[in-house]
Formats: C-alpha cells, structure tokens, sequence
C-alpha cells in the first residue's frame, strides 16, 4: 500500500510538471511578451523570437515528463523513468543556475529568479528522489 501511494504521487508529480513546462513552452512560443509579463518580465528578452526558442526548449522538457508518464511504474520501466528524471533535473539544475548567474550580474532582471526558484526547487526534488531510489519500483 505505501509503494501505491508513493507511485500515485510521483505520477502526480510528473504529470504536474510536465503540463506545466508544456503550456509554459506554447505560451511562450506564440505569446512571448504577454508570457513573461505574467511573471513580472519587463524588457523581453530582443528579439523576441528568443523568448519562442526559450518556448520551444521548455516544451521539450515537460514533454519528457510526460512521455515517461506513459509507462507503467514497475521495475522493468526504473531506469527509462530515471534517465528521464536525470535529463530534466539537469536541464532545470543548468537554467536556474544560469538565471541566478545573469540575475546577480545585472544582466536580466530581478522577475526571472522566479523562473530560477521553481526550476531549483524542482531539480533538488528530483535529485533528492534519485539518490534516495523513488523511481525504483517493485515488480
């Protein structure tokens, strides 16, 4: 029962963030400006279309969340579920990185550490859950 729990929310998890990244992605690649103004950006980043290929990758993202969350959380399936964690808890660990790095240089504003605060405390997540074997499922 606890190993049902657990997997339920995992999937929860998955699903919540690739959603997410999903939408986020579209928005930004066919409403960039109005997009980052709903976190708060003022100066997008110029020309534009970079905001839409910042679109384009994020969508990529939450689309590996939600290809693994195809499979089914059984033993077999461990090790596609933790490449998939490992890839995207590097993508998000490499973005807030590089988003705190701009924003303490002064090179994008401060509105972004949102963006590098949910990327972070996603990453830690997933890095926690790796270490600690949540994607190893039994049977």
């Amino acid at each position: 029962m606890r190993n049902l729990h657990r997997t339920r929310w995992l999937l929860v998890f998955q699903l919540l963030a690739g959603f997410c990244d999903v939408t986020t992605g579209v928005l930004l690649v066919f409403a960039p400006v109005w997009t980052l103004s709903l976190i708060g950006v003022r100066h997008p980043p110029q020309p534009i279309e970079f905001a839409s290929f910042i679109g384009a990758f994020v969508m990529a993202v939450g689309s590996a969340y939600l290809y693994a969350a195809r499979w089914p959380m059984i033993a077999a399936n461990a090790p596609c579920w933790q490449s998939v964690w490992w890839f995207t808890a590097m993508s998000r660990t490499l973005v807030a990185g590089l988003l705190l790095w701009k924003i303490l240089t002064g090179h994008l504003e401060a509105a972004w550490l949102t963006v590098a605060l949910t990327d972070a405390l996603l990453a830690i997540f997933q890095w926690i859950g790796l270490r600690m074997g949540f994607l190893s499922f039994e049977g």
